[in-house]
């Protein structure tokens, strides 16, 4: 008999909080649409507009919140993503460890940027 098992269980058993959604999708849902119906009611008492171009008008204001709550790429958050897109883009050259690479460097894996000393000619960003 063959029982096949998730390989990671809390993505395919997430804790429901209301209607199949989770904790967090219900915070995003929740402030989304306060932002809604704050902005709608707002641009409706302030300009005479007719409620329901109101609520046309307000969706863009309301993205942003559910995105954040909803959304997510290869099991990362919008806002996970934008830190690793932040280190990615700091990070200017990854080292490795090589055979042909002398060993009296120190450490060859790092996650903080080394400072090194510029040589004259730039043939190469990171030698």
């Amino acid at each position: 008999m063959k029982i096949d098992i998730n390989d990671d269980f809390d993505s395919a058993f997430q804790n429901e909080i209301f209607a199949g959604f989770t904790l967090k999708q219900c915070i995003a849902a929740g402030v989304g649409l306060l932002a809604g119906f704050g902005s709608a009611a707002a641009l409706w008492y302030y300009t005479g507009l007719p409620i329901v171009q109101c609520t046309y008008i307000v969706v863009p204001v309301m993205v942003p919140f559910c995105v954040i709550g909803f959304f997510t790429y290869q099991g990362k958050s919008p806002v996970k993503l934008l830190k690793e897109m932040w280190f990615v883009h700091r990070t200017e050259c990854i080292s490795y460890q090589a055979a042909e690479q002398p060993e009296n460097i120190g450490r060859v894996f790092i996650m903080r940027r080394r400072d090194i000393p510029k040589k004259k000619s730039p043939a190469n960003k990171c030698q």
